[in-house]
């Protein structure tokens, strides 16, 4: 399996990708992200789960002047709180589900799976921007 990595803005708009292996582990999939989103300027924090917790990824992220910051998560019954705008990673992929052709990796390279990806992202901002520019 395939597990992807993202990062959006506070709009939803895809800064960056990683596809990594499915049993890779969350800090170590990023990682390969952390140099390119530098390269990007990224300069306010990463928001993440607790899936990024821990010291050596916060000091690796700060190599490259990101700071990380962790949200709670949900409450000891299971719901999730919105906590901050982390809530627009999951959005992001709920756009992306509407992409029948990345529900299932068909694709054997993953550099083709990513390009479908970017594909459909630049589909959600073309609709994005043509529904901002409709005339009433």
């Amino acid at each position: 399996g395939v597990k992807l990595f993202v990062v959006c803005d506070k709009h939803g708009s895809l800064l960056d990708l990683e596809l990594q292996p499915a049993n890779t582990d969350d800090r170590a999939g990023v990682l390969p992200m952390l140099p390119r989103l530098a390269a990007l300027g990224f300069e306010s924090d990463l928001l993440g789960d607790s899936g990024f917790k821990g010291a050596p990824f916060a000091t690796a992220a700060l190599e490259h002047d990101i700071h990380v910051s962790i949200s709670p998560g949900g409450t000891w019954d299971g719901r999730f709180l919105p906590n901050g705008i982390r809530w627009v990673v999951e959005r992001l992929f709920a756009w992306l589900s509407r992409y029948r052709r990345l529900n299932i990796v068909y694709d054997r390279a993953a550099d083709l799976f990513a390009g479908h990806i970017w594909i459909a992202m630049i589909s959600i901002i073309s609709r994005r921007i043509a529904a901002q520019t409709q005339v009433p």
